[in-house]
């Protein structure tokens, strides 16, 4: 698995929470995931077989991108 992108969510509930999205498409489970971090350790994982699925959630969240 590898990750394409990490940034912060700048607005919302979200505010300040890490995001990262890894590929797996060539994994185990296949498609990608999307995980929410928080400072303290909380998080979430989403996991989406598509692209689609993938970049429908994103526009839920106004991410400043890293890399």
């Amino acid at each position: 698995m590898s990750i394409i992108r990490e940034g912060i969510v700048v607005t919302g509930e979200y505010s300040g929470w890490r995001v990262r999205i890894d590929d797996d498409r060539g994994g185990d489970t296949g498609g990608y995931y999307l995980y929410l971090e928080k400072i303290d350790g909380q998080g979430f994982d989403y996991w989406f077989e598509h692209e689609a699925g993938l970049q429908a959630q994103l526009a839920d969240f106004n991410i400043s991108w890293i890399n």
